[in-house]
């Protein structure tokens, strides 16, 4: 199945659905498609967006677990997972996934000063195709799972 997307202010950021593998709440990020990144992963200021706590006592944490432009950053790890929305199927009362992903932990890094996640190579690898298309308008992004 390919799924296609219009990317977001003309990048390859897409709205995914993130679900919280504790509660089963699911919250609908933008993420953007990052092939340097090796892991996805969230700022850390988002985990309490997603009725997680970086400071409770069970959360595992990884000094310099991140490394890149701005140096290493700790990351606190959250039982977090990512689905990819079915366009078509889904409206604004119910949203269809077309795919969710098999991590269920996610990084939520303490130095990323961004608003959105990015969706890095290891659920990229778990997709058979990711093709960024520019339009006149913005990218067209098509994912076949």
């Amino acid at each position: 199945m390919t799924i296609c997307y219009p990317g977001i202010g003309g990048k390859p950021l897409i709205v995914v659905c993130v679900e919280c593998m504790l509660t089963g709440n699911a919250w609908h990020v933008q993420m953007l498609l990052d092939t340097g990144a090796d892991s996805s992963c969230f700022p850390a200021h988002l985990a309490s967006g997603f009725g997680h706590d970086n400071s409770h006592p069970k959360v595992q944490v990884i000094k310099d677990a991140v490394h890149g432009i701005g140096g290493s950053s700790d990351a606190y790890i959250h039982s977090v997972r990512i689905g990819l929305i079915h366009p078509s199927k889904s409206s604004t009362q119910k949203t269809v996934l077309a795919w969710r992903s098999p991590i269920e932990k996610m990084q939520f890094v303490e130095k990323m000063d961004c608003k959105h996640g990015l969706i890095g190579m290891d659920i990229m690898r778990e997709w058979k195709e990711v093709k960024i298309e520019p339009t006149k308008k913005t990218l067209l992004i098509k994912i076949t799972v």
